[in-house]
């Protein structure tokens, strides 16, 4: 019987996930990953009242899952490695002037890093998550749940990790489904509403946590149409391209279309002109081909954030980078972010936008 490790959330989805292994017949041990508290928040020298976690009531409703499902229970303690490689590179990341994406960093470090490592070390023959995406052919497909498919989260997990992988929820087709099941196999998890925020960190808010990590730094936002001054920021790097919520200007709306972080500048334009938002080329580093390319020049789809529609591209690999070229323009490509590349419904790898 193969043994399978199933990362338990506390969520409606992971819970699902692992009832339908155990009623497939494997030999399934949950497991709870301890990632965040308020002594993570403390080690950072950040104020209490920034803690938005709720992973006690998380786990123990993960725990009611187990027990329900008759299945071994774990709880792993991976906050050393979450402050280090998710949150910490986060902060990092905005200071730096980027956008980074802690979903992206949290599944390749922890959930199919550490996490995975630690299983297979454990004798796993498979990991499982909740996540919405599917194996087909040892390749990641789309989930058949295309408003819910999690595919562009996963992009750095590594294509020799992919035949002990399995996501079980990928084969439902709506979230209702799910729901349905999780009532079929009588979880306590079937009504609780989806989980939002940062991964792990909870309903921590970014911008104070990012204020109190990184100090007030006021600053001038600018028409970049005309250079006029129309008012000023706490902080460039609390920005990103495209935004226009948050930026206290009047006769808008107004859309960040610039970040200069060594100028401390925020650049924006008007909603009357969007041109300056729009392009259609980019450079991407730190790639992972989960199917490595046959040629340095290719067509495929490929997408630059969650929940976009996958637009046509060439690219054209150099080195330890890529060039993009979209057959339309696309809106606010940002620094930091994930763009993620598809064959149709296969997954075929991802980079860092630069």
């Amino acid at each position: 019987m193969a043994k399978v490790f199933v990362m338990m959330s506390g969520g409606v989805d992971s819970s699902v996930a692992c009832g339908v292994l155990v009623q497939a017949g494997y030999e399934v041990v949950g497991v709870f990953m301890k990632c965040w508290s308020l002594e993570s928040l403390r080690q950072m020298n950040l104020p209490d009242s920034l803690y938005g976690c709720f992973w006690e009531d998380d786990l123990q409703d993960a725990s009611l899952v187990a027990k329900k499902l008759g299945v071994p229970f774990e709880v792993w303690d991976f906050e050393k490695e979450y402050k280090e490689k998710v949150v910490e590179y986060m902060i990092q990341e905005y200071q730096n002037g980027r956008t980074p994406n802690p979903d992206v960093m949290c599944n390749g470090q922890i959930k199919f890093g550490i996490f995975y490592k630690t299983a297979t070390n454990k004798g796993a023959d498979f990991v499982a998550t909740g996540h919405y995406a599917r194996v087909k052919n040892n390749q990641i497909w789309r989930a058949l749940d295309k408003n819910k498919d999690q595919t562009y989260f996963l992009w750095q997990i590594q294509a020799n990790q992919i035949p002990k992988i399995l996501f079980p929820i990928g084969e439902f087709r709506t979230k209702t489904e799910v729901r349905q099941k999780a009532k079929e196999f009588g979880l306590v998890t079937s009504t609780k509403p989806d989980s939002q925020g940062l991964c792990f960190v909870g309903h921590t808010p970014l911008r104070e946590l990012l204020l109190s990590s990184l100090g007030r730094k006021e600053g001038d936002i600018l028409n970049i149409e005309n250079g006029e001054l129309l008012g000023k920021h706490p902080g460039a790097f609390l920005y990103t391209i495209g935004q226009r919520k948050k930026l206290g200007l009047s006769g808008g709306p107004w859309f960040v279309s610039k970040i200069d972080i060594e100028a401390n500048q925020v650049w924006v334009t008007h909603s009357k002109n969007q041109t300056p938002l729009y392009s259609r080329e980019l450079v991407a580093k730190e790639l992972n081909w989960q199917i490595p390319p046959s040629s340095n020049h290719f067509r495929c789809t490929a997408q630059i954030r969650y929940r976009q529609i996958a637009i046509a591209c060439e690219v054209f690999l150099s080195e330890e980078q890529a060039r993009i070229i979209f057959d339309k323009p696309v809106r606010a490509i940002t620094s930091g972010q994930s763009i993620v590349f598809y064959d149709n419904q296969v997954l075929l790898g991802g980079g860092v936008i630069v």
